[in-house]
This record gives structure tokens, sequence and C-alpha cells, in this order.
């Protein structure tokens, strides 16, 4: 799923929870520390750069892994609340 699209399936929480030490890795190679995961299997990330474009290359390369689309957003945007826990 190298070309992986919104529009494709979203991955569950526990394919996420599956491929947990591997995105873990990704997320700490795209210098993000301490991902958490959100109940419907979105990445929850804290990003002091710029755009979104660490964001959207740890989506894809997560997205990949999975093999299924892997939604992540940054902590500071409303859907980032709630029912988080850590990768």
């Amino acid at each position: 799923m190298a070309r992986s699209m919104i529009t494709d399936r979203k991955a569950t929480r526990e394919e996420v929870e599956a491929h947990a030490d591997e995105l873990r890795g990704l997320a700490a190679d795209s210098g993000f520390v301490s991902p958490r995961l959100r109940s419907d299997g979105a990445l929850v990330v804290h990003d002091d750069g710029p755009g979104y474009r660490r964001v959207s290359q740890l989506a894809r390369s997560a997205s990949e892994k999975v093999g299924a689309y892997v939604h992540v957003i940054t902590d500071d945007v409303p859907g980032a609340s709630g029912d988080l826990k850590p990768l």
C-alpha cells in the first residue's frame, strides 16, 4: 500500500497495535517521541515544526507497514484529546 490515500480503508486500533514496535521506530526516525494511540486507531504526535510534512511522511510510512491507512494527527487539534494511550 505504498500509495495509500485518505479514501483507503482506515486501520483499526488493533491493526495499529499489532505493529506498535515498528511504528514507534518510524515515529522516532521522524523525530516524534511518545506517540499515542486513539481509540479509533489514529496516532497522535507532538510536532513543533512548521507545516505537516513530517506528519504526512509518518502517515505514509505507517500505512505501508500496517497495510491500511494510518491516520496521524498532531496533539494541538481538538480530536487529539480523549481516550489516548501510549503506542
